[in-house]
Order: C-alpha cells, then structure tokens, then sequence
C-alpha cells in the first residue's frame, strides 16, 4: 500500500472512532468546556444528568454535587435539594473534587458545599439505647430510647399512622427520643414511623421501622378455680298478675391465685459460703493491723477523688432483647420482646405552608 493509501485508510479509521470518543470521552473536560464558555445551567444539567448513572462510583459525589448546585442555579430547588440529598445520604458529603474545574466555578461549588456541610440535617446513626436491664423487670418497660446521632442542628417531626407524635429539635451530636412501648409491644409485628427533618426550607424525611417479636413462657400457672356464676331474675307484676318476666345467668372471672413458696426468714447475703471461704461470722481485722487498713484506705479514697472520672459513651445497638413478666389468667408468665430497627430510605422535600 503507497503512502497516500495509508493515510486514507488513517482518515477513515479517525472519522469513524470520533464519534465513540465524543460519546466514552472524559466527562470532566466536557464539563469544565460548558463552564468555561458560561453555558447555561439547563445545558450543563442535560449533559450531566443522563450519564449519572453509568459515572465510576468514586466521580458520583462530585457530580451529584456540580448537579445540586446546578439545579440552584437554575432555579429549581425541588431538584437541587434531591440531588444535595444524594450527595449527603449515599456519599455521607464527602468524595467531590473540583480542581479540573476553572478557579472561578471552583470557588463557587466549594462556598456552596461548605455551607450545606454546617447545615444538612444527617443522621449519622440512629440505634436502641440499652436499657440498664440485666433480669426480668416485673413489669413491661414503659418506654424505648433511641439514640440520635445528628451532624447539624435541625427541628424534627415523628410521625406514626399519618399523626404527629413527637416535635422538637435535635441538636448537633447525641440525642435521645423515647417511644412508648405500649403501642409497641402489644403483638408482634412490624411498626413505622417517618421522621421529618427541617432546616431552611429542606425537609429530609427518613423511615424507621421498628419488628417486634413477642414470645411468652410460664413459669407459674394459677390453680384451677371453681367457676362461680350469679343468677338473676326480673319479674313486672300488676297486682298479682304476671305480666313478664327474665332471668340472667352471669360467669364471673375468679381472681388470679398464685402460690408462692413461703420465706424461710432467713438472711443470708453472701449464700452458705462467703466468696473468701471462709466463715462469714469470724471474718474480721486484727487490732494489730487497724492502722495499716485505715491508712489503706485512706490513701484509696484520696487516689479516686484525684483520678478524673470519664463517662462513659453510651451503649446502643440495633437490635435488643427486653424480658419482663406479665399476669395472665394462667399464671405469670415470662415475656420476650426482640425488637429490631432499621433505618432506611431518604425523601427531599421543600417546605411550604401546605407541607404535610
């Protein structure tokens, strides 16, 4: 092949690749070109936008976020906030670089991003906080805790069958909102409730979502007792006439006995043996050695009023175990509720006066 036939065949090859460059090229250097000649905002979203999805997973947030801002630019906040939402829920705001961008759109998107960093109601965690439990209560837990972790400050709205049951603000780092275990613990199953999250005119609304699992075990069953009734008539008499007359037959539930065994009157608070091994009664302190404990002891209390008490973090989870005991007509019965939480999906909504 002559050389004018080799550089024929290049040209053709050049011709049908650019097309599939046009289209697999690098969306950075498209993108800053449309910012470079001050494209509009709608331009920048319709080249953007449809190719989201097919976007490396480490190049999303900064293309969710040039979209956010884009969309605020554009006047169209219902799309701006959905897009800021992704950003902050899916990329937890973090992952967006801009330096292929020229200085000036740069410094833009980065005042933008700094001012939803300090204002974005994320929850970070949301978990059960423990209850400090470690037998069976005699009764039903009146309430459940949930620890909330929020990144910023933001007024909240609990929301439970479509009615509001708890309204307030959070505060940046931990909070606590309890839930009452009545509604929760009647019958397994699983509960939902919508939290609403406000700052400005942005509401996040988040799902959480509650399975409880109930199972009982008796441990004391009631003695069988006679069934008692109570018989009733009315008679309407006109003189000595009979005109008419009723009678009622009515069961009434005998009341619960228990049969529990009988205190020996003993008090033993150490059990038969002491956790030394040795007699509970001759345990003791020589006359001898009185100063040395006292000057001990004395030297302890001193080094823990020093030391600086930490407290402790508090302990959550997602999934607890509450044991209680519950009457019945049965006996006492052992109840456990396994509950389990999770806390899923994301909405962003704007505010306005007609805001469910």
């Amino acid at each position: 092949m002559n050389l004018r036939g080799k550089l024929t065949l290049v040209a053709i090859v050049g011709i049908l690749i650019s097309p599939l460059n046009g289209q697999t090229g690098d969306w950075r250097s498209e993108l800053a070109s449309l910012f470079l000649r001050q494209a509009d905002w709608s331009e920048m979203i319709s080249f953007l936008e449809p190719q989201f999805a097919s976007l490396d997973s480490l190049d999303k947030p900064t293309a969710a976020l040039v979209l956010a801002f884009a969309f605020e630019k554009n006047k169209d906040r219902t799309n701006a906030y959905t897009w800021l939402a992704r950003f902050f829920e899916e990329h937890q705001g973090e992952g967006a670089f801009f330096d292929f961008l020229p200085r000036g759109a740069q410094n833009e998107i980065w005042a933008y991003w700094r001012q939803w960093q300090a204002r974005y109601p994320r929850v970070s965690d949301l978990s059960f906080l423990i209850p400090a439990q470690t037998s069976p209560s005699l009764s039903p837990p009146e309430r459940f805790v949930l620890a909330i972790q929020m990144t910023n400050a933001a007024f909240f709205k609990l929301i439970s069958e479509g009615e509001t049951i708890k309204a307030g603000e959070l505060q940046r780092g931990l909070n606590t909102l309890s839930l009452e275990s009545s509604s929760l613990i009647r019958q397994s199953g699983l509960h939902a409730f919508l939290l609403d999250l406000k700052v400005d005119d942005l509401i996040i609304r988040r799902e959480i979502t509650i399975d409880v699992n109930l199972s009982s075990e008796l441990v004391l069953s009631s003695p069988a007792a006679s069934e008692v009734s109570r018989s009733y008539r009315v008679s309407l008499l006109l003189g000595e006439k009979l005109l008419a007359q009723s009678q009622s037959t009515i069961r009434l539930t005998p009341p619960v006995q228990l049969t529990l065994p009988p205190a020996d009157g003993r008090y033993s608070p150490y059990g038969p043996v002491h956790p030394s091994g040795r007699d509970p009664n001759t345990i003791g302190v020589s006359i001898l050695n009185l100063p040395l404990v006292l000057a001990q002891l004395i030297k302890d209390y001193k080094a823990k009023k020093d030391e600086k008490e930490r407290v402790p973090a508090p302990e959550t989870k997602k999934e607890i175990q509450v044991v209680y005991l519950n009457q019945t007509q049965k006996g006492l019965e052992k109840m456990t509720a396994d509950l389990r939480l999770e806390f899923k999906g994301y909405q962003a909504m704007v505010f306005s006066a007609s805001s469910p």
